[in-house]
């Protein structure tokens, strides 16, 4: 019998711990998303079908090259039944492939196999995909021609795009400080305007723009990098010169893209590298010095930091050094996972947001504590004349909805002329809140009445005794109002929206909703800002989790 009851307790410990462990991890499915996709790019984001983790980057020591995970194996459409799909699979793979090989692939670098046989596998997808559902219960040949009419000029153009991975060259412009541009060398082809080495460069066209094809082999060279030099006259003073602004596609390899400029016998250098993660076309720019580093402005642009002395100094002219170094696989798998995370920090004054949200909360829970507890303590252990109803009405107040008094509140703090500063959003807190003060006056109650009959004896004023008596018996419920409150106001998102519009002001979750905005659709960016966002409430609560869970379940109990 004692056996089978310990049994039954370990089973039911056991039961109790799964359950725990699965809720925990059930409950960490959201964040660990947004985790996994503050790793991912851009166009990692809309794959389909959709994958939790990022795609290993491809490293590349040759370009032009074929990505052969660009497109996944070719799958069953959810509407055809397994039977029918092991039936007639290797008959619409044929004629696709035999479509792609009609239709011709443009010329590429690489070889025509492997191109076409990735080509193949996208091709096949889409057209499954895209397949009515009925269709795969008709007769083969009325589903093969179905099939085939999915297989356009242009999917097939888009497929192969996508598998042919090489580093194209466009024309590069540069900006005076009074918004002067011009492009540079443009009476000349791209591959005439630059020496290279380490590489080749050959004109083509793509998209119809004129560009060159870079085509460079790092396991056959020694220094593991491709150079391009080029001498450029300017119509402006070289002084005057604001931006360099160089059109290329890269060849999502994640090697490293340097530059150097040098004229009028100095040097400047890029203060880091560009990181060949993409392979869509994209202005990259490069920026002297100048008040814009310090603005609000979206920092869009890579600084060119003066680095010494240089032996180039022809007059008018500049002499510009285009490097790409190539990375191992474990340097370019870092760079990627850091990639969304430096680009947060570059485009917009996260240190910035982080102060400021981290000035309300320390403002608010001071506040908070302090409003809310000297309140509770005048409910909890004063007798004065209507302090029941009085209580009732402030819980009355948790009834009413944050939209109803949103407006009034608003004309209030206008009329204190308070709009636009961030006295709005910390000042309230030292009234304290409802839920605070029930929180607290239940714990209060708790308290023994002796212990404050003892303090008053020894002369104890009524602070006296909130000093003294009350604080230091209250400490897990404080600690739990203050983690709530951090929480409310590290996230706090609504206020500030309403009462602020000046950007230097905004908190972190505001200046993420700005970042949203700016980003032009960059979710993998607005990712990993907010899992920066997240990181310090998933901190916080992990090591205070026991004083939060003391505040809660003490409260109201009798000592």
């Amino acid at each position: 019998m004692v056996e089978s009851r310990g049994m039954r307790g370990l089973g039911r410990r056991a039961t109790l711990y799964a359950l725990l462990v699965g809720g925990s991890i059930l409950f960490s499915i959201p964040f660990g998303w947004l985790l996994l996709s503050s790793f991912k790019t851009n166009d990692e984001q809309f794959r389909d079908p959709p994958t939790w983790l990022p795609r290993p980057p491809s490293a590349a020591k040759m370009s032009p090259y074929v990505a052969r995970d660009e497109f996944d194996d070719i799958a069953r459409p959810r509407a055809c039944p397994r039977a029918r799909w092991d039936e007639v699979r290797p008959l619409l793979v044929e004629a696709t492939r035999q479509a792609v090989e009609a239709a011709g692939l443009p010329p590429a670098a690489v070889p025509a196999e492997p191109l076409r046989d990735e080509a193949v596998e996208g091709i096949a997808f889409a057209a499954g995909q895209n397949v009515a559902d009925h269709a795969w219960f008709e007769s083969l040949e009325t589903l093969r021609q179905k099939w085939l009419a999915q297989v356009t000029p242009s999917l097939v153009q888009n497929c192969r795009d996508r598998a042919y991975k090489r580093f194209l060259i466009g024309p590069i412009r540069a900006r005076s400080v009074e918004q002067q541009e011009e492009i540079l060398r443009r009476d000349q082809s791209i591959a005439a305007v630059w020496q290279v080495q380490g590489g080749a460069l050959a004109d083509q066209a793509t998209e119809g723009r004129p560009c060159a094809l870079l085509s460079y082999d790092f396991e056959k060279s020694a220094e593991r990098e491709a150079a391009l030099t080029a001498v450029f006259p300017l119509s402006f003073p070289v002084a005057r010169i604001k931006k360099l602004i160089l059109s290329l596609r890269p060849d999502h390899s994640w090697n490293a893209l340097e530059c150097a400029l040098e004229a009028e016998g100095r040097r400047w250098e890029s203060a880091e590298p560009y990181n060949a993660g993409s392979d869509q076309w994209q202005e990259l720019v490069w920026q002297f010095p100048s008040d814009d580093d310090t603005s609000m402005k979206v920092k869009s642009w890579i600084v060119l930091k003066p680095s010494g002395a240089s032996a180039f100094a022809e007059a008018g002219k500049m002499r510009l050094t285009l490097t790409l170094r190539g990375r191992t696989r474990a340097e370019a798998w870092g760079t990627k996972l850091w990639n969304n995370f430096r680009w947060a920090f570059k485009h917009m004054p996260f240190w910035r947001y982080v102060a400021v949200s981290s000035f309300l909360c320390l403002m608010n829970i001071v506040g908070q504590l302090l409003g809310s507890s000297l309140a509770a303590y005048a409910f909890a252990r004063l007798k004065w004349p209507g302090r029941e109803f009085c209580f009732m009405l402030l819980l009355g107040t948790l009834m009413l909805p944050g939209a109803v008094t949103m407006v009034p509140s608003f004309l209030i703090f206008k009329n204190l002329g308070w709009y636009n500063t961030l006295l709005v959003l910390w000042v309230p807190s030292f009234c304290g809140s409802a839920f605070n003060i029930f929180l607290l006056r239940q714990f209060m109650r708790g308290i023994p009445k002796d212990l404050e009959d003892a303090a008053k004896i020894d002369g104890c004023s009524y602070l006296g005794v909130y000093r003294h008596v009350i604080l230091p018996s209250i400490g897990p419920a404080l600690a739990a109002i203050a983690i709530f409150t951090f929480m409310g106001s590290w996230n706090n998102f609504m206020g500030p929206l309403i009462f602020l519009n000046d950007q230097s002001k905004y908190p972190l979750a505001l200046g993420i909703f700005g970042l949203q905005t700016q980003a032009g659709g960059n979710f993998g960016l607005i990712m990993a800002a907010s899992a920066l966002m997240a990181l310090p409430v998933v901190i916080m609560f992990f090591f205070c989790q026991r004083y939060f869970i003391q505040g809660i379940t003490l409260t109201g109990m009798k000592n």
